[in-house]
């Protein structure tokens, strides 16, 4: 990409070479102008008065219906130029955009778990009494801030100490001091909900002795001392979090292989990646600006630019290589392995963001997002997956090139109006010098137009004008790193400090007599009011232990009422046993009988047998 400043009728522009379809366009501005000069020294012939006696063409209609098609053609290839290279941006700031919601809504899911219980910010859920004292929580107070300085004075202090960006006065290079909140006493009023804040997120409350990451509270000038790397500094002693190093460097990388498959499509050509470091400065956007590019290397590249011989695979692979993608943490030799082993684009890409989803619900499944509801975090999912439709959106403009019958017609137009304009200004000018300026500009303005469709219809890898991404990246990565941010450094106040006093010797009664007085939960009581309360809490412990009373001896009623039934049911069990031992006795009586019956049926039975032998 290259960056300009708005310059008195744009005059700055015009001395850029490189990416500039003017200078490229020149060449058939200049082939078509000495095309014109040949046709009115050897064809028209001029009388001595300067006009026209021998002309090319009897009417110039025809050649000006044929520029007016070739206009319209190349209007519309540039058109659809323009809407390629603007939904291309669109997607990617949106594919960065979705990726970075998830990965930030992850990071503050964390800070919500329970190992970060000890750090966490008091809540204004626990300590809603506050509210009934009347206290704020403005930042700052306009009349203290003012002081005696001129309305002028104060808001040239003012631009430089509440910028958000780290100026320093010109003067004597030291930052103007406002007075804040904290710094008129206000909690010496009692007006204003403003502790001292801790600027360390509350990391150095983590372990307790003394250390924090990118600020130490013990340490004050650990402030400046890390302020070049930021929050992902180590100034104050330890590390961020390992979940969120780890999250970053996912995210990272993921936005880096996306970017890196949307600016290469050659397989097998190289597409480095590197170490991103924290606070170095920004990747310049116009490459020809960047500092590892020599002078010698900057005339060439423009030099094959204008003749049309910087679009080759070559090129494009070695500009890539000297323009890597800076991941948070680096790249591991197991990461490229894999992503070698990837074939394709899409699959690279569908192999980091594998790892970013994989890795963020299987640290959810395991608490690291706390007691986040499920549907909460179902919209991480969500937004990954919005990240890559609309990578896919970009890789379709990246992939699928201006159709080829559209580009083919325009290209061989362009080459006609070449020979067409000097037909036509051959007709309309009786001034050689003025006819070959305007076939130069005609022809320049056309096939300008024409250069400008085709730099734009694939703005990720025709540079110089092509979208920054490694700066896009970079910002990126600055994003990411603010997660190591830990809490809002305002939010941390001690609520006891805004209650009113609550010990005896400090306290008076309203009408001013010494009598003692006693805090109780939100407010503050008389002795008085305290035996009373006294009372009524003794008066509802008695009707409590009443209740507990009426309530055993009605235990104890069912209880015995249980036991008379117990003994009701064994009784009826026990002669339910009886009376079967006597139905069994009666059954054995009747068993014993049948068979003496049958041993005496079967005596007579041999009797018998016996007479009649």
């Amino acid at each position: 990409m290259i960056p300009y400043e708005k310059s008195f009728l744009g005059l700055g522009l015009m001395f850029r070479i490189h990416g500039s379809p003017i200078w490229k366009a020149a060449i058939p501005g200049l082939m078509s102008t000495i095309f014109f000069i040949l046709i009115e020294i050897y064809i028209s012939n001029q009388d001595g008065e300067g006009e026209q006696s021998n002309s090319v063409l009897s009417h110039p209609y025809g050649v000006g219906v044929l520029i007016s098609s070739i206009s319209f053609l190349i209007v519309f290839r540039a058109n659809y130029g323009y809407q390629r290279y603007w939904n291309a941006c669109g997607d990617v700031h949106h594919m960065t955009s979705k990726w970075l919601d998830a990965v930030t809504h992850t990071g503050v899911f964390h800070m919500q778990q329970k190992h970060h219980d000890p750090i966490k910010p008091p809540s204004y859920f626990d300590h809603h009494d506050l509210n009934q004292y009347g206290l704020k929580r403005d930042r700052e107070r306009e009349g203290d801030l003012r002081g005696k300085d001129t309305e002028k004075k104060f808001r040239q202090d003012r631009a430089v100490a509440r910028s958000i960006e780290s100026l320093h006065n010109a003067e004597n290079d030291e930052v103007p001091k406002l007075m804040s909140i904290l710094g008129t006493r206000a909690m010496a009023d009692r007006k204003h909900l403003m502790g001292k804040g801790r600027l360390d997120g509350g990391w150095g409350a983590m372990f307790n002795d003394g250390t924090s990451t990118f600020y130490s509270m013990s340490a004050p000038s650990t402030w400046d001392a890390g302020s070049s790397r930021g929050f992902a500094s180590t100034v104050g002693g330890r590390t961020p979090q390992l979940f969120l190093q780890e999250l970053v460097h996912l995210a990272s990388l993921c936005n880096a292989v996306a970017y890196s498959t949307l600016r290469n499509d050659i397989e097998g050509a190289e597409s480095p990646l590197e170490m991103y470091h924290p606070g170095e400065p920004w990747p310049e956007v116009d490459p020809d600006k960047d500092q590892i590019l020599s002078r010698k290397d900057v005339f060439w590249n423009t030099v094959r630019y204008i003749f049309g011989f910087d679009r080759t695979p070559a090129t494009r692979t070695k500009h890539n290589a000297l323009r890597p993608l800076p991941v948070l943490g680096g790249v591991s030799d197991n990461e490229i392995a894999f992503l070698q082993r990837a074939r394709g684009p899409s699959a690279k890409t569908t192999l980091a963001w594998h790892w970013l989803s994989e890795f963020i619900i299987r640290e959810h499944l395991a608490g690291s997002t706390g007691n986040v509801a499920p549907p909460i975090i179902s919209r991480l999912i969500q937004f990954l997956s919005d990240g890559m439709i609309f990578y896919n959106h970009a890789r379709k403009t990246m992939f699928i090139p201006f159709p080829f019958p559209h580009a083919q017609l325009s290209a061989f137009f362009v080459f006609t109006i070449m020979f067409a304009v000097p037909l036509l200004m051959d007709e309309y000018s009786n001034n050689i010098y003025l006819g070959a300026l305007l076939t130069f500009l005609t022809v320049t303005c056309l096939a300008g137009m024409h250069e400008v469709a085709r730099e734009l219809e694939n703005p990720f890898r025709n540079v110089p004008n092509e979208i920054p991404l490694v700066k896009l990246q970079a910002l990126f990565n600055e994003s990411l790193i603010t997660l190591f941010s830990g809490f809002h450094p305002d939010h941390f106040w001690e609520p006891d400090e805004y209650r009113p006093e609550g010990s005896i010797e400090n306290t008076t009664t309203e009408n001013g007599n010494d009598e003692p007085q006693a805090s109780n939960g939100d407010r503050t009581m008389s002795m008085s009011e305290l035996q009373e309360e006294l009372a009524r809490f003794k008066s509802i412990i008695s009707e409590k232990a009443d209740d507990d009373a009426r309530r055993d001896s009605q235990f104890q009623s069912v209880v015995s009422e249980q036991k008379q039934e117990i003994s009701r049911l064994k009784k009826m069990v026990s002669s339910r046993a009886e009376n079967d031992a006597k139905r069994e006795k009666q059954f054995q009586n009747v068993v014993s009988e049948q068979q003496e019956e049958i041993a005496r049926l079967k005596n007579m039975i041999t009797a018998v047998s016996s007479d009649d032998e």
